[in-house]
């Protein structure tokens, strides 16, 4: 039996992950910190298992660990991200620390203990445009740790000849938090993606199984998704 751990599956995206994983008969691991998951949303079916794990937390991650083991894990997913966006004079260190502790410290910690348990597979990191084509001084932090994603992605594509380390960087997505955002903001943002529509959350989950479909892409790429 084949695995797949979603760390921050409780976001949209995260849970329309898990949906499309489980119709290509991947058992699932699921991480939340803050926002339970109910099974329930995904028709009850059983090879589903809910761990929560804080990613700031260390002994959280070797919980997860511990828990996940004995299992054939072959795909991992961090898809864990916060963003505290405001002006980069008003922004703290302990802000701009919390976004780098969840996006890029979670990122190589899940990583690192995956890395015991997979004998081969695929590591994919959601990562964001914003981190090599829109730069503002209100989420210099949220930029830095996306930036870093990549980076983790590069170096520890040097070492492991039988897993992949995939980062994917996506444009605006169709979430609640994004159709929240001022709408004039948004629209001047996009534009520096050229980016026509919001991304739907089906069409990321669809790009991932593509990418771990493609076995021509290598360990160590940088995926940009600027097709919308």
């Amino acid at each position: 039996m084949k695995y797949a751990v979603i760390v921050g599956a409780s976001s949209s995206i995260g849970k329309n992950i898990a949906k499309t994983l489980l119709d290509n008969k991947y058992n699932l691991i699921l991480t939340y910190n803050n926002n339970e998951i109910n099974k329930e949303i995904f028709n009850n079916k059983l090879n589903i298992e809910i761990i929560k794990c804080d990613v700031t937390k260390e002994e959280d991650i070797i919980n997860l660990y511990e828990k996940t083991k004995n299992k054939n894990i072959e795909l991992l997913i961090n898809a864990q991200a916060i963003c505290l966006d405001n002006y980069i004079n008003d922004k703290t260190k302990e802000e701009f620390m919390k976004v780098l502790e969840v996006n890029l410290v979670g990122t190589f910690l899940t990583t690192k203990y995956m890395l015991k348990i997979m004998k081969k597979g695929d590591i994919i990191n959601i990562s964001s445009l914003d981190s090599t084509k829109s730069f503002n001084n209100y989420s210099v932090d949220y930029i830095a740790s996306k930036a870093g994603v990549n980076s983790l992605v590069k170096t520890m594509s040097l070492d492991y000849k039988d897993i992949r380390f995939i980062s994917i960087l996506l444009p605006f997505v169709d979430t609640s938090s994004i159709r929240e955002m001022n709408e004039e903001l948004l629209k001047e943002e996009m534009n520096k993606y050229n980016q026509k529509r919001l991304m739907t959350v089906s069409e990321v989950s669809n790009k991932i199984i593509t990418i771990i479909n493609d076995k021509t892409i290598k360990s160590g790429s940088i995926i940009e998704v600027e097709d919308f």
